[in-house]
Order: C-alpha cells, then structure tokens, then sequence
C-alpha cells in the first residue's frame, strides 16, 4: 500500500505543477480571463471594506460600480465619493491604484488586439470561416479583378472574399483579403470561408491554376454555384466533363467577336447586359414563382418593368429562348431590367 502512495504522488505533484505553471504563465501574460479575474477581485475587496468602513453612499452595488468606474477611467464626476478619513485612505492607497491600473491595462490589452486583427488582416491573415453566404473571388489580376469587384458592389453584393497568392498594397475595404500559398492550398481556402460561401469564381494567371484551383473549391463546397475563366475550349471541356455544375465562361469567347462583325454594335450592348455599373438595363435571373406559358410569364414580368429573354428548367444550366416552352414553378427566368426585381 505503501509503495502505491509513493508512486501516485509524484503523478498528482506533477500535475498541480503543470495547473500552476499555467497558471503563473497566465498571469505574467495577463491573460483576458485572468485580467478579468484580477479586476472583479479588485472591485469585490473594494465594496467590502467601504462598507466596512461604513461608506453608506458606495453601499449599493449599482452606486458603487457607478464610482469604481469612474474612478477607474478617471473621469471623477464627484457626486459619489468616501466621506469618511477611513473610506478616504482606503481609496486613495487601495483603490485608485489598483483600478486605474487594472482599467489602462485592459484597455491598452483592447487596442493591442484590434490592432494586432487589423494587421493580420492587411497582410492577408485573416479568417472568415463565420461569414455565410458570401462571394470568394480566387485569382487576382489588377484591371479585371477591381472591375468584377465593382461590379459586384453594384449589384449589391458587400461580403466579398478575394484569395490571391501575392501580397496586395493597401487595405481595400470593398473586400476581405486572403494571402495564400497556392490557389490550391485547402488551409487558406478554409480560411476564405470556402465551405459556407453562396458563389465562387476562380480566375487565375493560366488555365491550368485555373483548373486545379476549380478542382479544389469543388472539393471543399459542392453546395455553391461557381463560375471559373478559362481561355482554352478543351480544357474547359475536360472541366465540364468532370465538373458538370461548374459554370464555364471562356475569355474572350469567339462568338462575341464574330456577333460584333456581323452586326455592329451588339458588343456594345452585351457589355451592358453584362455590366451592372452601366446605366442602361442589365440582365438577371430570377426563379420563377408560378407558372404558365411564355406570354404570360413575360406579361407579369412586363408589369413589373421587366422583358423576359430567356428560361432555364431547375437544376439545368442551358437557358433556352423557347415560345412554346410552358414554365414551371421554380424554372429559372432572365430577363432585362434597370434593376435586379424585388422577390
């Protein structure tokens, strides 16, 4: 029995030193909870000898707090204070070093730490897993990637994620900002808030990042609708082919350039379908709510300031300018408006 105390002890010293060297690196840190600790222990010693001390002004918990805050900050407004010799000296060795010490260090604690955040996120270190429903731009090229950003903001969207490989100068408040090590990297894609965002668009320097960026995002968050740019029509094929939901835009696509040769000024006009920083009409899409035909789905659209182009069956991504076609409820609508319809 003897020989089983001596070995337990050694395992339950042990153990108290590591809670106590905690503990003690806890305190050296001033660690927010110990911060805390120190200063509810301040105020507790506090409001006890005042009352000790017979201070019937401080007695009450909301009086006293009232003055030990503005002691603490000192403010000192003076309508509450010791009136006693006693309660004085207690204030003045007891309770103003300790409270204006333990208030200045909490607040500097405050500002190190907001400053330290801000930091983090200027350099691209920031992580935005909490945000929902959110834009991931992954990609960065200066020209094209402010003007999808803009274009963007026009639209409405604010929550913006932009997850670029290089450092970028500045602190842009029209979107969050992810330093990665590759486009690919999953840590830095979480850190984007990749699994809970409501649309991605990868646009890299050359299809092949493009790719395996797209590739990645896929494997992370099945639920989002992206869209990726590519350049080359097979590999943008040989995407479809494995990631069939995956919206591809080829840049720049063939069939605008021949539509701008055969009739003149239609890219001008596309460009303002596309744009939503244009002042003219912008195309949208919207779920149908309610079915019928084509004519009368496009009349109440009409009502509503709105001319209906095309149409799209849910869960397809083809729309197809059909007349005889009868929408259902929930089919996808585009139409063109000056502004995007209130559901």
């Amino acid at each position: 029995m003897t020989g089983r105390r001596n070995v337990a002890e050694p395992r339950r010293t042990g153990g108290l030193a590591v809670v106590l060297r905690r503990l003690y690196l806890a305190a050296s840190e001033l660690h927010p909870g110990i911060l805390f600790a120190l200063l509810l222990a301040h105020m507790a010693t506090s409001h006890v000898a005042l009352r000790l001390a017979g201070e019937a002004d401080l007695r009450s918990p909301i009086a006293f707090i009232y003055w030990y805050a503005t002691t603490a900050s000192t403010v000192g407004y003076g309508d509450l204070s010791p009136k006693g010799d006693a309660g004085r000296l207690f204030a003045a060795f007891w309770v103003m070093p300790g409270a204006i010490a333990l208030f200045t260090t909490a607040i500097a604690r405050t500002f190190a730490g907001l400053s330290q955040r801000w930091r983090r996120r200027r350099l691209g270190l920031g992580d935005y897993r909490a945000m929902r429903g959110h834009v991931v731009l992954i990609g960065h090229e200066p020209a094209r990637t402010a003007r999808m950003v803009a274009e963007l903001a026009a639209d409405g969207r604010r929550d913006i994620v932009l997850v670029a490989t290089e450092e970028l100068p500045g602190d842009d408040p029209a979107f969050r900002y992810v330093r990665a090590g590759s486009l690919t990297a999953p840590a830095d894609l979480h850190r984007a808030g990749i699994a809970t965002a409501a649309r991605i668009v990868v646009y890299a320097t050359t299809d092949a990042e493009t790719l395996a960026a797209t590739l990645a995002v896929t494997a992370l968050n099945d639920d989002a609708h992206i869209v990726c740019f590519l350049r080359d029509g097979d590999t943008a094929r040989l995407l479809h082919a494995h990631c069939p939901a995956v919206e591809v835009v080829l840049t720049p696509t063939v069939e605008l350039v021949v539509k701008a040769l055969s009739d003149p000024g239609s890219s001008h006009l596309l460009a303002q379908l596309a744009s939503h920083t244009d002042t003219g009409a912008t195309l949208y899409a919207c779920r149908a709510d309610g079915g019928g035909g084509y004519d009368e789905v496009a009349g109440r659209l009409r009502e509503r300031g709105a001319v209906l182009v095309a149409s799209c069956p849910a869960g397809a991504n083809t729309p197809r300018f059909d007349l005889d076609r009868r929408i259902v409820d929930g089919d996808r609508l585009f139409y063109v408006a000056k502004e995007r319809l209130s559901s």
